[in-house]
């Protein structure tokens, strides 16, 4: 059963990309992304939400995807790409794209699966302590 809050309209950060204008389709009639992305039969604003979650290039792509498939019009490539691209800038927090070195990671001298985990230092350090106050009889 599709979601009927009422009032996500009013309160989401997603209106200004669920209702841009796509172009025109063949029959002249403007097609916005809300209505594009209804015709996948999903819930278009869990659908934004989503797109708005990935990094800009991956939104690009899947947006030049949904426009190929949804939209009657006949468009060239670089025109589908110009307006992916351009509804993608729409996105409240679409990521940009992560450089190599930041797809990489932080660097650490940790082995393995500890790479980078300040969380596992304080656990050992919280760990050491414990014991150590045991051994002194103060726990």
């Amino acid at each position: 059963m599709p979601d009927t809050d009422v009032f996500r309209l009013r309160k989401s950060n997603l209106n200004n990309f669920l209702f841009a204008d796509v172009g025109a389709e063949s029959n002249g009639m403007p097609l916005s992304v809300v209505s594009m992305l209804g015709r996948l039969g999903g819930d278009p604003w869990a659908t934004a939400s989503r797109l708005a979650g990935q990094p800009r290039d991956a939104a690009v792509l899947e947006l030049a995807e949904i426009i190929t498939g949804t939209a009657c019009a006949e468009r060239s490539n670089a025109e589908i790409m110009a307006i992916a691209t351009r509804l993608a800038s729409l996105l409240p927090s679409a990521r940009p794209t992560p450089s190599r070195a930041e797809r990489a990671g932080p660097q650490s001298s940790f082995p393995g699966s500890w790479r980078g985990s300040t969380l596992a230092v304080l656990a050992l350090a919280l760990a050491a302590a414990v014991l150590i106050l045991r051994a002194a009889g103060l726990l």
